[in-house]
């Protein structure tokens, strides 16, 4: 039994066939779209999961090769202080070697006195001018104190005869107050302070040894210079920087991340080898600039890093945001910066994200494909059933 005109279309196709095709393709649409939601919303959490994952990894991985890198510098520091420490101690073993002969010579010319060689005036006057005489390593010399503080026996003129109780060195240290304390308080020992060299204006640093000579109630001391001793630290410091730019050029973490180190004003004082755009952007006001803010921002030493976003200009001559962490090493009064460009730290997560986002419309397509297929195997048995029904 034919279908009538009015069952067909003007295309001559029967509008029972037209409705169930339509049918399928509403079938075909609900499971796409219901597909199609899922993989967006399935998508969505995986991606952002990854991206927090791997970004939190690859920051850790940042902070634990920054900790490395402050652990090699902490080391080669302590270098320095070990040959520090151990040249101060040959110098303190120095001043008490020296000095020790003196007590005998003093005592034999007292035991002169006390047996009626020569009379007390003179003992005491021959004592002062061996003490004021002697000279030992470069042109260092004794001096000697009565219990007020008033050199009693000094090769600077300046001071000899005078009551130096209240002198002070360029630090503010009551330098004779704390001698006289040591002598007589421990009998001997050392006192760091300020002094002039003879001849001289400038203050240096000075280790000086001070004992007490009890029979005569005297305070003897002596003391050398240590400031050559700072000046090869600061030569060994220096070659440590030295040292620090080559080994920061191999450390990394990352395809263009760095390490630098600032000093307390901000100024880049060790960079990798090679890091041509780092000096450069070192030299420009934004530079200078963020410099002085990453090292004004920088934690109290044993704090956790400072971590800071800057734009910066140190790759490819175009300006990007940088993740900056900072480190202090108190000792030296250094900020090390680790940096790496925020694009790298997101990479990896954005790789996860695109091929999570291919996956899921590849899945989509297969979706609606198997769609089309299934929408089709129900709907087909219906039309041959209205066909035979017309």
């Amino acid at each position: 039994m034919s279908e009538s005109p009015a069952a067909e279309n003007m295309l001559g196709v029967p509008q029972s066939r037209r409705r169930w095709s339509t049918l399928t393709y509403r079938l075909a649409m609900l499971i796409a779209g219901l597909l199609a939601i899922s993989a967006v919303m399935t998508t969505t959490f995986a991606v952002r999961s990854v991206q927090d994952a791997l970004y939190s990894e690859v920051s850790q991985s940042m902070i634990n090769v920054h900790s490395s890198v402050e652990s090699t510098i902490d080391l080669q520091y302590n270098s320095v202080e070990a040959f520090r420490q151990a040249e101060l101690d040959a110098r303190r073993d120095g001043l008490r070697d020296v000095a020790a002969p003196l007590t005998t010579t003093l005592d034999q010319i007292r035991l002169m006195a006390d047996s009626g060689e020569i009379t007390l005036a003179q003992a005491q006057n021959n004592s002062l001018q061996l003490l004021k005489d002697v000279r030992f390593a470069n042109e260092d010399y004794f001096f000697t104190y009565d219990r007020s503080m008033t050199a009693i026996s000094h090769p600077d003129a300046k001071f000899q005869g005078r009551n130096l109780i209240d002198l002070q060195d360029a630090d503010g240290k009551f330098v004779l107050r704390e001698l006289r304390d040591v002598a007589l308080n421990e009998g001997s020992g050392y006192v760091d302070y300020k002094w002039v060299r003879l001849n001289e204006t400038e203050s240096v640093p000075k280790l000086g040894f001070v004992f007490h000579y009890e029979p005569w109630d005297w305070i003897v001391g002596t003391g050398v210079y240590v400031d050559d001793i700072d000046a090869a630290a600061a030569e060994r410091i220096e070659a440590i920087k030295v040292e620090l730019s080559a080994s920061l050029s191999q450390v990394s973490f990352s395809e263009d991340s760095m390490f630098f180190i600032l000093n307390q004003e901000g100024q880049l004082i060790v960079s990798p080898e090679g890091a041509m755009a780092l000096d450069q952007f070192s030299k420009t006001p934004a530079g200078q600039q963020i410099n002085a803010t990453l090292a004004m921002t920088a934690p109290s030493p044993g704090d956790s890093l400072v971590e800071t976003v800057v734009p910066a200009t140190l790759r490819n001559d175009t300006s990007e945001d940088w993740v900056m962490q900072t480190s202090t090493i108190p000792e030296l009064g250094w900020i090390l910066v680790s940096a790496v460009p925020q694009a790298e730290l997101a990479g990896p997560g954005r790789t996860i994200a695109i091929q999570q986002l291919l996956m899921s419309l590849a899945i989509l397509v297969l979706g609606l494909g198997a769609g089309l297929l299934l929408s089709r195997r129900l709907v087909r048995p219906v039309e041959d059933i209205t066909k035979a029904a017309v």
